[in-house]
C-alpha cells in the first residue's frame, strides 16, 4: 500500500541453487533486497568470480543475488553498512542480526530435517523474473452516496485516525454515543397491514423479541406454521412467537423456516407459499475461496481501483506455485501470512504465519497477505461486521443495517514476529477472545468500553477523533455492492435453475470488514449464516431490531390454507378489504411471449448506452413489470431501520460490472431515475394498474406451476433414515402429493397455557 513501509515495492530476485554455494546443513537462505555487492572490494569481487566459476557459473550468471548470496557466506560487510542495512529494513527472522549484508541466516532447529526444494526461499533454480501482482494502492474506489449523505464533507483517504494525547486511556473507553442513533423497534398496530396497492395481499407484521404482538384470530394463528430446525436462534424464535407464530418441530405443512443452508437443487422442492432463509448459489460469495475468484474475476476486468477491496489470496493448492513464485520476495519484506480454511466459521483453524514450512500445502487453505497496520482504538485491533440482506438476486435488491458490531482483539497489537501465535491479537473473532482472561464484556450498548461496541458507538468514537463517518459509511456500501455484484453471475444462474417463485427465499448476509490506519476498508469475508447468538444487552439492542426488520423487509404473507368464509371473517375482524391469503400469481417467475419478447428488446447487445432503455422501457409495462415493481415498493415501504442501497437513482454506475445485462435491473434503474424523488407519483400509477387486477395476468403455465412433492428438501434435512421409512412419512410419498389436512406436527410450546387434554393438545403433541 502507499505510504506504508510495510508495502513498499521491491525489485525482482533471482538466485543460484543452494545446492553450488553450500550453506551449513542447519541454515536457511532467506534473501533479503540489500545486494552484498556493494561490500566487495576489487579483490573480493575477484575472489567471488573465482568461486562462482568453480560452481559452475559463468561471470556473466553472477547476479547482484548471487553476489549477495556469496557476500553472506565469505565477506565481512563493513560495520557502517550492516548498521545501515539494520536500521531500513532488516529484522532478521530469528531476531538475531547477523555480521553479513544481504541475507539474513535463520539457524532454526525445525529446518533440519525439511527439504529445500519444499521451500521456495530456499530452492530457487533459475533466475526468474516473476512479478507479484499484489496492489500496492490503497482502495480508492469513489464511495457511493445516497441522497440524504449530499452534506458530507471531502475526507482525504489517507486521514488517520488521531488519539488525542491528552485524553486517558480510562476517558477513550467511556466515552458514551450521547449523539448515536439509538435502535427502534417496530410496535406494530395489527397483525396484518395492507399493501400500498389494491388487489395485492396484505403482510404479516413482525414484533419485537421483547413485546407480545397485537392479538390474532384464532382461525389465523392456527395456520401460521413456523417450522422449527435445530439451528433456529433464540433470538428469531422470541420474535417469531411474539408475533403469533406457531412453531412446530415435525410437519410438512409449513410456511415459514429458518435454516442451515440446503444445496441448490433442493429449492425446487419449495411450494409457492413456503419462505426459506437461503438463496440458491449463496456459497459463491459465502466461501472464502469462491469468493476471491469471483472478486479477482472483476478485479482483472476491471482494475485493481474499482476491486482491489480484498487482499490477494492464494487458493490452495491450486496456486501453490504462483505463491511458491513471490513468496521470496515477501520473505525479504518480512511478510506475515494468515492462513484460513476456505468454509470455516468463528476462527476456526486460522493462523498467522512467516514461514513456508507452517502451513500444509495439500490441503484446501486460502493465503493471504497479512493486513500489518490495522486501525487501532485502545491499542488493539478491530474489525467491523455489516449485516446485508439481498432479498432477490434479478433484480437486484440489497439492504444495510444502520447498526451493526465492532469486535475488538482483546490482547494489545504488536506486529512483532514473535506474537503470531497469539490468537488474541490477530484475530477479532468472538468465539476466540470470549476465552482470553483479558476480554472484558461490555453491559452497556451506548459505551465505548469493553472489546464488543455497537457499530453506531464506534461512529461515535471515531466522530470524536475528526473522522468524516458519513463518508466512511459511503465507502462500506460501495464495498458491499460490489462484493455481491462479484458473485451476482453464479447467483443469478442457481437462482434461475432452482427457484420457482420470487416469494421462496432471501439472504441475510455477515461481511466483515477491516480498517487500516488509512481509513481504507478491506473484506475479510461473507458469512452466509452470521451468528445470532444475543449472550448480552448490547447483542440484543443490535439483533433484535435486525430480525425483526429482516422479516418485515422480507414481505411474508397469510399461507392459502384458509376457505372464503374463514377469510372474509379475518378481513371484517381486522377491518382489512380485498384478497387475504397468497397469491402465487404475483411472484411467479413465468412469463407470457409478448414479456419475453419485451425482455429480449431490452437485453440486446445491440443497446451500448443507458439511454437507449432507460427513456422507453417505462412506455409500455406489462404485467410482469408491475409485478415486480410493487414488490419492490412494497418491500422499500417496509424496510426500516434497514436502508436500500441497490437500486437508487444512483447505482446504474454498478450495472456495467455485471456480466450480462438483466432487463430487470434495467427496469427498476428506470423507475428510481423517474421516480425517486416523487415516488407517490409512481406508486399512485401502479396503484391504477393494479385496480384493475392488470398484475393478475399470468401465462397458464404460471397457474400450474409448483412442487409436486409431499416432503420438501427441507423437510428431510433433520429426519432420520428409519424416521422417512416409518408411518406417514414413508418415502413413497416423496413421488406424491400430500392432502393439506395430512400433518404430523410436534408444536413449540408458545405463550399459551395448553394442557394435556385440552382440544389442541389431542391433536398436536408439546416438546
Amino acid at each position: 500500500m502507499a505510504n506504508n513501509p510495510y508495502h513498499t515495492s521491491v525489485g525482482n530476485i533471482s538466485s543460484c541453487s543452494t545446492q553450488t554455494l553450500k550453506p551449513s546443513p542447519a541454515s536457511k537462505i532467506v534473501v533479503n533486497t540489500f545486494h552484498g555487492s556493494n561490500l566487495l572490494s576489487a579483490q573480493q569481487h575477484d575472489e567471488k568470480s573465482k568461486i562462482l566459476t568453480q560452481n559452475g557459473l559463468t561471470k556473466s550468471a553472477a547476479t547482484a543475488l548471487e553476489t549477495s548470496l556469496y557476500a553472506s557466506l565469505y565477506a565481512h560487510a563493513p560495520q557502517n553498512a550492516v548498521q545501515q542495512y539494520t536500521t531500513n529494513s532488516a529484522r532478521i527472522y530469528s531476531g538475531e542480526h547477523t555480521p553479513y549484508a544481504g541475507v539474513s541466516l535463520n539457524k532454526g532447529s525445525l529446518d533440519h530435517d525439511r527439504r529445500h526444494e519444499d521451500d521456495p526461499c530456499a530452492a530457487i533454480d533459475d533466475i526468474n523474473n516473476y512479478d507479484d501482482s499484489d496492489s500496492e494502492e490503497d482502495y480508492v474506489s469513489t464511495p457511493f452516496y445516497l441522497d440524504e449523505d449530499s452534506t458530507e464533507t471531502r475526507q482525504s483517504r489517507h486521514t488517520r485516525y488521531q488519539v488525542e494525547k491528552t485524553q486517558s486511556k480510562e476517558s477513550i473507553a467511556t466515552t458514551a454515543t450521547t449523539d448515536s442513533e439509538v435502535s427502534v423497534y417496530f410496535k406494530p398496530d395489527a397483525i396484518l397491514s395492507p399493501s400500498l396497492f389494491p388487489h395485492v395481499p396484505p403482510y404479516l407484521n413482525f414484533t419485537s423479541h421483547a413485546d407480545k404482538g397485537p392479538p390474532m384470530p384464532a382461525a389465523l394463528h392456527r395456520v401460521l406454521k413456523w417450522k422449527l430446525s435445530p439451528v433456529m436462534p433464540k433470538i428469531v424464535k422470541r420474535v417469531v412467537l411474539n408475533s403469533g407464530f406457531r412453531i412446530i418441530k415435525n410437519t410438512t405443512d409449513w410456511m415459514a423456516v429458518w435454516e442451515k443452508h440446503m444445496k441448490s437443487p433442493g429449492f425446487r422442492t419449495i411450494r409457492s407459499h413456503q419462505k426459506y432463509n437461503h438463496i440458491p448459489g449463496s456459497f459463491r460469495i459465502g466461501r472464502k475461496d469462491t469468493m476471491w475468484r469471483s472478486i479477482y474475476s472483476n478485479m482483472k476486468k476491471f482494475g485493481k481501483k474499482d476491486f482491489g477491496f480484498m487482499q490477494k489470496s492464494y487458493i490452495m493448492p491450486d496456486d501453490l506455485e504462483n505463491l511458491r513464485q513471490v513468496w521470496p520476495k515477501n520473505a525479504s519484506k518480512l511478510t506475515k501470512w494468515i492462513v484460513k480454511p476456505p468454509a470455516s466459521a468463528r476462527g476456526t483453524g486460522i493462523r498467522i504465519v512467516n514461514k513456508w514450512s507452517q502451513f500444509p500445502k495439500d490441503r484446501p487453505l486460502v493465503v493471504q497477505k497479512y493486513i500489518e497496520r490495522p486501525l487501532l482504538i485502545n491499542d488493539n485491533k478491530f474489525d467491523m461486521r455489516l449485516y446485508v440482506i439481498l432479498t432477490s438476486i434479478n433484480p437486484l435488491r440489497i439492504y444495510m443495517y444502520k447498526d451493526g458490531l465492532a469486535r475488538f482483539a482483546s490482547v494489545k497489537y504488536s506486529s512483532e514476529l514473535s506474537n503470531l501465535d497469539e490468537r488474541c491479537m490477530h484475530l477479532t473473532n468472538y468465539s476466540i477472545n470470549k476465552f482470553s482472561q483479558n476480554y472484558s464484556k461490555n453491559e452497556d450498548f451506548n459505551a465505548c468500553q469493553g472489546h464488543k461496541w455497537t457499530l453506531q458507538s464506534l461512529w461515535s468514537c471515531l466522530e470524536n477523533r475528526g473522522v468524516n463517518t458519513k463518508r466512511l459509511w459511503a465507502t462500506l456500501r460501495n464495498l458491499v455492492i460490489k462484493g455481491i455484484v462479484s458473485g451476482e453471475s453464479g447467483l443469478n444462474r442457481m437462482y434461475r435453475q432452482n427457484v420457482n417463485f420470487r416469494y421462496n427465499c432471501f439472504e441475510l448476509f455477515g461481511f466483515d470488514v477491516l480498517l487500516d490506519d488509512n481509513l481504507v476498508p478491506w473484506l475479510l469475508e461473507i458469512n452466509i449464516s452470521p451468528s445470532l447468538h444475543s449472550e448480552l444487552p448490547l447483542d440484543l439492542h443490535v439483533k433484535g431490531p435486525l430480525i425483526q426488520a429482516v422479516l418485515n423487509t422480507a414481505l411474508y404473507q397469510v399461507p392459502p390454507k384458509l376457505n372464503d368464509r374463514q377469510q372474509h371473517e379475518i378481513l371484517d375482524e381486522l377491518n382489512l378489504t380485498g384478497p387475504l391469503c397468497h397469491d402465487k400469481r404475483i411472484f411467479t417467475t413465468c412469463l407470457t411471449a409478448e414479456e419475453v419478447r419485451k425482455h429480449n428488446q431490452y437485453t440486446n447487445r445491440n443497446i451500448e448506452f443507458r439511454e437507449e432503455y432507460v427513456d422507453t422501457i417505462l412506455d409500455n409495462l406489462l404485467p410482469d413489470d408491475v409485478r415486480c415493481l410493487i414488490i419492490t415498493e412494497d418491500e422499500l415501504n417496509r424496510c426500516k431501520p434497514l436502508e436500500r442501497i441497490f437500486p437508487t437513482s444512483g447505482t446504474h454506475i454498478y450495472l456495467k460490472y455485471i456480466e450480462n445485462a438483466r432487463y430487470y435491473n434495467r427496469l427498476l434503474d428506470a423507475w428510481e431515475t423517474k421516480y425517486a424523488k416523487n415516488r407517490e407519483q409512481g406508486i399512485a400509477l401502479l396503484s391504477r394498474y393494479c385496480k384493475d387486477k392488470y398484475h393478475l395476468q399470468v401465462s397458464d403455465a404460471a397457474m400450474e406451476k409448483e412442487p409436486n412433492v409431499a416432503l420438501t428438501e427441507i423437510d428431510m434435512l433433520h429426519v432420520k433414515k428409519e424416521e422417512v421409512l416409518d408411518g406417514a412419512t414413508n418415502l413413497s410419498l416423496l413421488k406424491q402429493p400430500v392432502h393439506p389436512s395430512v400433518s404430523t406436527e410436534t408444536v413449540l410450546p408458545a405463550n399459551t397455557d395448553s394442557k394435556p387434554g385440552s382440544p389442541d393438545a389431542s391433536t398436536e403433541h408439546k416438546s
